[in-house]
């Protein structure tokens, strides 16, 4: 069974935009537009303005709007995807329904944070910011316990979520193998796009339709690759396994950076990683903050084994 879309589908790699700022935190369009450009250059899917690690805490309400407005007028032959997480039902709601107006192909949206939701109140929050949008917009929800509080369940999938008509796709990034073998297990009705890079080559294999691209912006053709001989089956090739044991490899690593947990520092992770390719991302809003030096160097390092399978290609 396919899933259906009005307009592009949530498929294939949706790399995570960085949230652009110049020296004094103010957001830079023009970078932000020139992302976008470069990524449907590179051949890249689709793309996520406002991911978590894009800073979708950081805008306020009109600039969320002006860099909307920015990211839909730059997208061309691109999946066009807004994250519209915020920490009440409201905005939201008003994130997703301007989104929609304004021309994008979907929305990614977590459960509002800062006090948890009941399990039984999931599919009431999903089914409100459905009954808002015009029927045009599709949502990836996106189950993260660690901001949220809650793990979307299974059985809620099952009894709930799936029949929610703009629903069409999950990022689950509960990775224990019981939970997330038996959310793929719902690939025929959802698209279940993988949390990151790395897992596209197990959830491939049971269902998967696509990857959140970070890693992607340092070696876009690796995993340009990586992706299509995965979704041809090509899971044993010697080629897509070094790359693999690659993404792995260097995954680890990044969880391990010297006095920067990467659950604080994601942000600055994605602007280091887009600027390895020479694209703009300039400062991170605080609180948060760009990596210090040596984090910085170790991630450098890190990604080299990766950066010498992409100069193989290019």
């Amino acid at each position: 069974m396919t899933v259906d879309f009005t307009r592009r589908p949530l498929e294939g790699i949706l790399a995570l935009s960085p949230l652009c700022m110049d020296e004094n935190y103010e957001i830079d369009h023009e970078a932000i537009r020139a992302n976008v450009e470069w990524l449907e250059e590179q051949g890249i899917h689709g793309f996520i303005q406002f991911a978590t690690m894009g800073q979708s805490m950081a805008p306020s309400e009109a600039e969320f709007d002006e860099v909307t407005d920015t990211v839909v007028d730059a997208a061309d032959d691109i999946t066009c995807v807004v994250g519209a997480s915020a920490q009440n039902q409201q905005e939201a709601i008003r994130r997703a329904t301007y989104a929609e107006a304004a021309g994008a192909d979907g929305t990614m949206i977590e459960l509002p944070y800062q006090i948890p939701l009941q399990q039984n109140w999931v599919g009431d929050f999903y089914r409100d910011v459905d009954e808002a949008l015009e029927g045009d917009l599709a949502v990836l929800v996106y189950n993260y316990p660690p901001a949220t509080g809650v793990d979307i369940t299974p059985e809620t999938w099952k009894d709930e979520l799936v029949d929610i008509p703009s629903v069409k796709a999950v990022k689950d990034s509960n990775y224990a193998t019981p939970h997330y073998d038996r959310m793929l297990g719902l690939s025929d009705r959802i698209n279940v796009i993988s949390p990151y890079d790395c897992p596209f080559w197990h959830d491939s294999q049971l269902g998967g339709k696509g990857l959140i691209g970070i890693l992607t912006w340092a070696a876009p053709q690796t995993l340009l690759r990586f992706y299509r001989e995965c979704r041809d089956g090509n899971h044993h090739d010697d080629w897509t396994m070094r790359v693999n044991r690659t993404l792995a490899e260097v995954w680890g690593d990044l969880g391990n950076l010297p006095d920067a947990p990467l659950v604080s520092n994601s942000p600055a992770v994605l602007h280091a990683l887009a600027e390895l390719s020479d694209r703009p991302a300039g400062e991170v809003r605080p609180p948060y903050r760009r990596l210090h030096d040596e984090a910085q160097e170790a991630l450098v390092e890190a990604l080299q084994p990766l950066r010498d399978i992409e100069r193989e290609l290019v």
